[in-house]
Order: C-alpha cells, then structure tokens, then sequence
C-alpha cells in the first residue's frame, strides 16, 4: 500500500517538477489558448459549488469496484471523511500562510493596489477589484475573470490540488484492497489519474497557484490517505474481495 500510493503521488508531483525543471513561470494572460479553455471547465469540477457534484459522481464511479452495494457505501463514507479531513487542513493552511495567488500578485503590481490591501477586504470586495482591474483589458477571457473573481482566497495550499490528489489515492487505495488487476480498477485509476494531472495543470496555467503550492498540496493528501489505508488494511473490512479476486 504505501508503495502504491507513493509511486501516484510522485506522479502528480511531476507536474510541479515540471515547471521547476523548465523554468516555467506564469507571465500573465497573453499566451492563452484554446486549450486553456478546457482546462477552465476542467477546474471548475474542484471549484465550489461544483466540487460537490464532482464527489457525488466521482463516488458512483466506485460502485463496480465493489462485492456489494454495503462495502461501496462505508468506502463513501470514508471518501467524505478524507474531504472533510483534507479540506480542512487547506483551510486552516491558507489562513496561516496567507500566500497571495499568482494573478493577486500581479494585479497588485499593474494596478497599485497592495496585495495586503486586496486581502484585507471582503471577498465581494475583492471580486470587484477584480472586475474592475480586468474591464478594460480585452485580452482576458469573460470566463477566467469570472474564475478569479469567484477564487479570491490566498493561494497556499491549494485546494483543487488536495481535492484531485485525495481522489486519486481514493481509487489507488481501494482498488489495493479489492483487486487492482480488474478491469473496471484500472479504468477508475487511470481515469482518475489523468483528471488529477490535468487539474494541476490547470492551476498553473490560469495563475492561480505556484508550483510550490502543487507540491506540498499534493503530500498534505498523501501524507492524510497512508494513515487512512492503514487503519483500513487493519479492519480487513473490504479485505474479502481481494481474496475472492484470487480464487
């Protein structure tokens, strides 16, 4: 188990390796592309309210995993613990650290407005800075205005990440449990995995987060999923499907 999860978390953590290796930095908006687009709607299914949908969903895709329809139900429940769990630290995180994101930053520089003045306002507040910042600016997109004046909030650590990372150790940790030789355990994994990457990507690309904030966003979910899959393995509650597979 701890090999299993560590070997996709590292996987994720190309993403930020990535931008560190190539020395890639966000510079605004001028390089946008179509692509980036589909990484926006990509990135609202870890934005609130859509998140919730997101799990709702994301949880339905367990269901053939599963003996029986009782096993699937406590692994919903155990995925709504690592939300709440992994959710919370991000919470508790960013107020903490109190990181301005990318686009905050860079407001702050072209308009004159400290980013300490931006985030001592209200979020209503600082979603019309925002829109008033980028009213004149024709080159940025209706939708990603939109984004960032709905993603107000500081930047370390990122919440999508942890939101994508918990997913994918989900589905790593459970399909370990109940046979991660079956077809639909590698369709959800890799699936799962692909949507992760993507949604880091995003976060990158749309100037909502560093590469830093990446990286210890997806080793905070790392580090919550191994304790959790221990205390699973121990129970031996879904352990009968793996011996099942086996015969």
């Amino acid at each position: 188990m701890l090999r299993r999860l560590s070997l996709y978390t590292f996987l994720l953590c190309f993403v930020p390796f990535f931008a560190w290796i190539f020395s890639w930095q966000w510079h605004g908006d001028s390089h946008l592309t179509s692509f980036d687009y589909f990484l926006y709607w990509l990135t609202e299914t870890g934005s609130v309210p859509y998140a919730v949908i997101s799990c709702g969903v994301l949880a339905l895709c367990f269901l053939p995993i599963f003996s029986s329809k009782s096993k699937w139900i406590s692994a919903v429940i155990i995925m709504a613990i690592s939300m709440l769990i992994t959710q919370g630290i991000k919470t508790a995180a960013k107020t903490v650290f109190a990181e301005p994101r990318p686009y905050a930053s860079a407001l702050a520089e072209q308009s004159g407005v400290t980013t300490d003045y931006f985030y001592d306002q209200t979020r209503e507040q600082r979603a019309m800075i925002v829109s008033q910042f980028y009213a004149n600016k024709a080159e940025v997109p209706t939708w990603l205005v939109h984004h960032r004046e709905n993603e107000t909030g500081y930047s370390f650590p990122s919440g999508h990440t942890i939101f994508a990372a918990s997913w994918l150790l989900l589905a790593v940790g459970f399909t370990q449990i109940v046979g991660r030789c079956r077809m639909s355990s590698k369709i959800l994994v890799l699936g799962i995995l692909l949507w992760s990457v993507l949604m880091l990507v995003s976060r990158l690309r749309l100037g909502m987060h560093h590469p830093i904030d990446l990286l210890i966003s997806t080793l905070i979910a790392w580090l919550v999923h191994l304790p959790l899959f221990f205390y699973i393995e121990q129970k031996q509650f879904f352990q009968q499907n793996s011996v099942e597979l086996v015969k």
